[in-house]
């Protein structure tokens, strides 16, 4: 006789797996708007809102590990203004190659998850003021660096890279793509994802364990960084220029994303599959909002509005499992 699951356990399952959630939600989305105004599954209207949330989204994948293992980076977005105006600098007044001006770049935004690492982890100090701090500074010698000016025109080249426009969409989206798989491969099938998980769930724990949490801490962070400044030149790529009023909101942009597709902001449990649904729920939403005529300063509304909904179901989740991480 073959045994056929109990449906209170599959939906205990399903309850598990907040990914399947923000899926089902983004689909029901789409499909709204899409009736709504058909302009809006366009394969235009499509490579827009890829385009759009490609520099978020390599963001949002660093920002998802710190997340795991229990540590935030709320100066993501400074750090890609500072990434973004050192490409500027370097290719317009020292006239480096791309690849040298770039490669200096993302070498600052590790040295900046080298302060925020050492700060919390030696200093003691909370991820959150540590990295409040962070942001306000890097924000402050990016505006040093650049007196406060876009840094532009930079050379041909880098526009010519800014508007290709690789599977019909940027170079920004297939580098997404890219860090977004190997986010996934990482996180799922690597030791070093099992211990990010690990020093989420209860760093003493962890620590019991032999999981070297710090460094696993450190890592995350200087990924978080790297991504970035990885975000700020290829930012600088679109605009042609090494902007400091760039990356503006992104950190907290990452963060709703995260949060909205199933990374808990307590530690331990997270996906990519998740991330990219809560970035494409964002995106869709306020896409659609602009196509279909609602305001625009809506946006914000519904999106703050989407956010503590997640929050909430995360929260009567976990009550209902009776359980703190999983």
């Amino acid at each position: 006789m073959d045994y056929q699951q109990p449906e209170s356990e599959t939906c205990v399952e399903w309850l598990k797996n907040p990914s399947a959630g923000v899926a089902i939600m983004l689909a029901l989305t789409v499909g709204a708007f899409a009736l709504l105004e058909p302009a809006f599954i366009s394969p235009a209207n499509l490579a827009t809102m890829a385009r759009s949330l490609s520099y978020t989204g390599i963001i949002a994948v660093g920002m998802a590990f710190c997340l795991i293992s229990g540590v935030i980076d709320l100066s993501v977005g400074s750090t890609a203004a500072l990434s973004c105006v050192m490409f500027g600098r370097a290719m317009y007044f020292w006239n480096f190659s791309i690849g040298s001006a770039a490669l200096l770049a993302l070498g600052i935004s590790l040295l900046v998850g080298l302060v925020n690492s050492f700060v919390i982890l030696r200093l003691k100090v909370t991820p959150f003021i540590a990295t409040l701090s962070m942001m306000f500074i890097a924000r402050g010698l990016a505006n040093y660096a650049s007196n406060g000016y876009s840094i532009y025109p930079l050379p041909e080249p880098v526009s010519t890279i800014g508007y290709m426009r690789p599977l019909g969409v940027s170079v920004a989206f297939v580098v997404f793509l890219i860090v977004l798989a190997i986010g996934h491969i990482v996180l799922t099938y690597t030791l070093f994802g099992l211990k990010t998980r690990a020093t989420g769930s209860d760093r003493e724990i962890a620590i019991c364990t032999e999981v070297e949490v710090d460094k696993i801490n450190t890592a995350n962070l200087l990924m978080s960084s790297l991504l970035a400044g990885v975000a700020g030149v290829l930012i600088a790529f679109l605009m042609n220029a090494g902007s400091p009023t760039v990356g503006s909101g992104w950190e907290f942009a990452a963060i709703t994303a995260c949060a909205i597709g199933g990374v808990s902001l307590f530690g331990y449990y997270g996906n990519m599959f998740g991330l990219f649904c809560g970035l494409a729920l964002v995106q869709v939403i306020n896409n659609g909002i602009v196509l279909v005529g609602v305001n625009p300063y809506m946006q914000n509304v519904v999106v703050g509005l989407l956010l503590l909904l997640a929050m909430y179901l995360d929260v009567k989740r976990r009550s209902y499992l009776n359980i703190d991480k999983f």
